[in-house]
């Protein structure tokens, strides 16, 4: 992977992923009155540069967040990561349901805030790949029980017929809801799953590969003769979506096709490297030759990461280069959404780019006016994986690695 990259570049990618670090330190919330402030420790969801504003993250922000400090601790060793990655886990402790009277939600984690009701399984998944990441990186064994937790939660619900949950309510009763029916879900539905891999791979319990498994099977249904990958396995009597950070650009069917695909690669290889079988592994080489033969676009603007994540680490485990397709894209569609020596703590190092409300977020403006997690956690992620030291974290089939 990226043999031809100069130590000086490799260096220059390893600082420019540590900023994106430093990022997610400057802007965590809750610094005023902190012992006051209910949001201490958590990240924003996004950040408004003109007018200083801010949306609070949720969970998988929390998560995305502990991705990049975990490896940026793992590799530097500097205390303001842990630090920052201690309170992050904090505040996902605080959306966690662990009382036991919600025996069949226990261990779920709830989607805003610790008083709401609503926890979305795949976001609540990155949540608890967050967690393993750190308890990796800093040996928090409290980490490793409440990832645990979740992935219980996720494996006393799952069945052969429709796969995992997709959410769990707590008010006004404790409710878990599952895909309609056989075939009906999404592809991304399936990286709820990923924590279930990491979990195998830090325990070595194979009760957590059977759904694994069954997910990247799930997977293969919505490829492509070409090979990308639909939103769902059945587009025919769907509607096609509005543009988004996942999908909805291009004309035709093409706005089924997943841009940012939200880490399905790590199920497929995840399969392949529990199985050995071929099949998982022509499916990621056919979507990594897809991706280099037709993309980047210009938006989503998250999705060149994601892209360029999946094929360095799909080139990884099929001995194959696909470098020079990242390389040659890196500096219009990653590194020149970085933001660079601004005064604003809370935007320097960061990487704009807002998917989900089109061409703006909800203050206005345009899209590269905003600096997220999402986009700030696939760009470090990218640059860790191009610095030879790093692997991409949660976002990756290797985990923490």
């Amino acid at each position: 992977m990226a043999g031809n990259i100069s130590t000086d570049d490799r260096k220059m990618f390893l600082d420019r992923a540590l900023k994106a670090a430093d990022w997610f330190v400057n802007s965590q919330l809750g610094r005023d009155r902190a012992e006051w402030n209910a949001d201490r420790g958590r990240f924003p969801y996004y950040y408004y540069m003109p007018d200083r504003q801010h949306v609070p993250g949720i969970n998988w922000t929390q998560g995305r967040g502990l991705f990049v400090l975990s490896e940026a601790y793992k590799l530097t060793g500097k205390q303001q990561y842990r630090q920052a990655a201690e309170l992050a886990v904090r505040y996902v402790a605080a959306l966690q349901v662990m009382d036991p009277h919600y025996s069949q939600i226990l261990g779920a984690i709830k989607e805003q805030t610790p008083q709401g009701s609503y926890a979305g399984a795949l976001d609540g998944a990155q949540a608890a790949s967050g967690l393993l990441m750190f308890e990796k990186a800093a040996g928090d064994a409290d980490c490793l029980r409440r990832s645990r937790a979740f992935c219980d939660y996720l494996l006393r619900h799952f069945c052969s017929e429709r796969g995992l949950p997709v959410s769990a309510e707590v008010y006004p009763q404790e409710k878990v809801n599952m895909p309609a029916a056989a075939g009906e879900y999404s592809c991304i539905g399936q990286c709820t799953a990923i924590p279930l891999w990491f979990l195998y791979q830090r325990t070595g319990e194979r009760k957590y590969l059977p759904a694994v498994i069954w997910c990247a099977d799930a997977v293969l249904p919505c490829q492509r003769s070409d090979g990308a990958f639909y939103c769902m396995p059945d587009i025919a009597a769907a509607e096609p979506p509005k543009p988004n950070h996942h999908t909805g650009r291009g004309e035709g069917d093409d706005r089924f096709i997943l841009r940012n695909d939200d880490g399905i690669v790590v199920v497929i290889l995840a399969a392949h490297m529990a199985t050995g079988e071929p099949k998982y592994l022509d499916a990621a080489v056919a979507y990594a030759d897809w991706i280099v033969n037709n993309e980047p676009h210009d938006r989503p603007l998250c999705g060149f990461p994601v892209q360029a994540n999946n094929v360095l680490d799909i080139a990884k485990v099929a001995k194959k280069d696909y470098s020079g397709w990242v390389l040659d894209h890196l500096d219009k569609h990653l590194l020149s959404l970085q933001v660079p020596g601004s005064t604003d703590q809370r935007a320097e190092g960061g990487f704009r780019g807002e998917d989900e409300q089109d061409e703006g977020g909800i203050f206005g403006g345009t899209s590269l006016d905003y600096v997220t997690t999402r986009v700030t956690c696939y760009a470090a992620g990218t640059l860790f994986r191009l610095s030879g030291q790093g692997t991409g974290a949660g976002f990756s089939p290797f985990g923490l690695d």
